[in-house]
């Protein structure tokens, strides 16, 4: 079958099953129509302060903090303590990231025990959208572009394996509440998560939209809300067969929603304790998770260097067995440059399009494990990632599919990969994951890359069948 025919069944056959109940239309980040490189912002209103040897941040040393930041016209208070170590410290206001940086490093020299002040960065979804749509999963089984799907499926599904999402929570989406764990709201600040209160036992997507000003520092204007985490979660373990939409690439695994992003994104503070949690580490103040997590999808992240706070929290949560699998971001540069995707031992994962190619906004280089779909829609709309998604522009309405494009589609296609060779071989260490996806990706279009795509284009079928025939 070539090309085309195998896109016109694909097409026709979706279409017929789609009519039915789900209206569908390109994703909600933009509805503009225009396509670009993202320019991620880069803004704190806290920071995380570690001292030596797990050491108290007492009341004399929080007021010489406070003394310090009076300088610089701000106020200063204690906000909490970390799961892993170290404490928050909240601002009343945004600064830009170099006067903060001035700040954290005046602080660091306050006092012989305190290890490392650092930015508690915001970090925003990696998903970029355009407007209009047509529907097929190319990335699933077409070629060059796609994962390489049917093959893995004779030897896996994921059966029960626990993938956290960890992102701005999900709704209940028809296609995918089969699968859906009861999940945890970390979402600390009530005016960023819009329920009404701080963390809870809700992952509940309540809408991540805002108006020109709302977000602290007037960096972001006005948007829709993008119901990133529900569309995140879609492409991982939507369920098959039930007539009600798509198919996700682990479609008998477990997603496990973690909220960590709300209006104006998440702070990293309220994402490493997530991170911990879905785990199945322990958080003070939160009960224990009893559905601990075998991989984590963290498609967000900011053009920060990965800070030793949240290298702390990937080395933990490796140590307790789960997969970190990160969105490389859309900024075409480096990835060492962005967080988390930057951090040791993050499965750090970059976009490529329908013909195998790297994205023309997708970050590489070293660090980058192997590229997965995440779309082009320049071209066209269906050329996006079609997954789940929300009708409502700010609040819920009803259940729908839609296409986005960006990292943040290409890290849930390895997440769900991840699943497939777990739920074969379920004793792989996260190392021994790392290295069988690079070691079985397929080559990229050469000299598509230069910049660095790891190992190349993830392929779902030799990665299971790797998976099945290694120790762990």
């Amino acid at each position: 079958m070539n090309r085309s025919s195998r896109r016109t069944w694909a097409l026709a056959g979706l279409l017929a099953l789609l009519s039915v109940t789900l209206p569908m239309q390109a994703g909600a980040a933009s509805r503009s129509g225009k396509v670009s490189k993202e320019i991620m912002p880069t803004f704190s209103a806290g920071l995380i302060v570690k001292l030596r040897n797990d050491g108290e941040l007492d009341p004399a040393l929080i007021a010489k903090a406070r003394a310090i930041a009076n300088k610089y016209g701000i106020n200063l208070s204690y906000l909490r303590k970390l799961a892993r170590g170290g404490d928050v410290l909240a601002l009343d206001q945004v600064l830009p990231p170099e006067v903060l940086q001035r700040v954290a490093d005046e602080l660091s020299k306050l006092d012989q025990r305190i290890d490392y002040v650092e930015p508690d960065v915001v970090m925003v979804p990696m998903g970029l959208s355009n407007d209009k749509h047509v529907s097929a999963q190319w990335n699933l089984t077409e070629y060059p572009g796609g994962i390489n799907l049917a093959e893995a499926w004779a030897m896996s599904k994921g059966n029960n394996v626990v993938v956290a999402v960890v992102d701005s929570g999900v709704r209940p989406h028809i296609d995918l509440m089969a699968n859906l764990l009861p999940g945890y709201d970390f979402v600390s600040n009530r005016s960023i998560a819009r329920d009404g209160d701080g963390r809870d036992p809700f992952a509940w997507d309540e809408g991540t939209w805002y108006t020109t000003g709302q977000c602290r520092g007037d960096q972001l204007g006005e948007k829709d809300s993008l119901w990133h985490g529900t569309h995140v979660a879609g492409t991982i373990a939507a369920v098959a067969n039930n007539n009600a939409g798509i198919t996700g690439i682990a479609p008998r695994a477990k997603v496990l929603p973690v909220r960590v992003v709300g209006r104006c994104g998440g702070y990293t503070s309220d994402i490493i304790d997530g991170m911990l949690w879905a785990a199945g580490l322990p958080v003070k103040g939160v009960p224990t998770n009893q559905h601990p997590a075998k991989v984590i999808n963290l498609s967000l992240g900011s053009v920060t260097a990965c800070s030793k706070a949240f290298q702390s929290a990937v080395n933990a949560v490796r140590e307790a067995g789960a997969v970190v699998v990160a969105a490389a971001g859309n900024s075409d540069i480096d990835v060492a440059r962005v967080s988390p995707a930057g951090c040791q031992g993050v499965v750090a994962v970059a976009a490529s399009d329908r013909e195998g190619k790297k994205a023309y906004y997708s970050n590489y280089g070293r660090r980058i494990t192997v590229a997965a779909p995440g779309g082009d829609m320049q071209v066209a709309p269906e050329n996006g990632i079609l997954s789940l998604l929300n009708a409502g522009t700010k609040r819920p309405a009803g259940d729908m599919l839609a296409y986005m494009q960006g990292t943040s589609m290409a890290a849930p296609h390895v997440s769900g990969v991840i699943a497939l060779m777990l739920g074969r071989n379920p004793n792989l260490s996260p190392d021994r994951v790392q290295m069988l996806l690079k070691g079985s990706a397929r080559p990229m279009p050469s000299m598509d890359c230069q910049g660095g795509c790891g190992g190349g284009l993830v392929d779902a079928a030799a990665a299971v069948a790797a998976a099945a025939v290694v120790a762990p």
